[in-house]
């Protein structure tokens, strides 16, 4: 693990984080909705969704997303981070397993629930941003 990857997982790799995911509509206009995703250590994102979804069926047409996320909290300046990546939704056992948190027990009775899925998302390129005057942008890219 390099420097820039260190650093991506050190401000994200609390779980699950706020974050905004785009996709592409089919009539080819961008929508932007709030989600919570988790990290791990090969920079793959996992966001949980109910599997009928607007957000599904457009990943599944454009898998090319893109996600804003960063620091939350203004008393604490850190980065934010620019995404992007393909996606791609998964509803096997191993995928929703490995996105499960306890909070998710709101919304679905367990990991089988049939109603339950993951947007995997394997970014291509990440974009640092430390918040502040005197940040420089960090590249991260496959």
């Amino acid at each position: 693990m390099n420097d820039t990857e260190r650093s991506i997982l050190d401000e994200l790799g609390e779980a699950p984080f706020l974050c905004s995911l785009a996709t592409v509509t089919a009539d080819g206009r961008p929508w932007v909705r709030f989600v919570r995703a988790t990290i791990d250590e090969h920079l793959v994102l996992r966001v949980p969704t109910f599997a009928e979804t607007k957000k599904v069926r457009e990943i599944e047409a454009h898998p090319e997303v893109h996600i804003t996320c960063g620091n939350t909290d203004p008393t604490r300046p850190g980065s934010y981070f620019q995404i992007e990546g393909r996606a791609a939704v998964r509803r096997d056992a191993e995928s929703r397993r490995l996105a499960w948190t306890d909070h998710l027990a709101r919304w679905f009775v367990d990991a089988d629930d049939p109603s339950y899925a993951v947007v995997v998302v394997w970014p291509h390129r990440i974009t640092r941003v430390p918040i502040g005057r005197n940040g420089r942008a960090e590249v991260w890219s496959r």
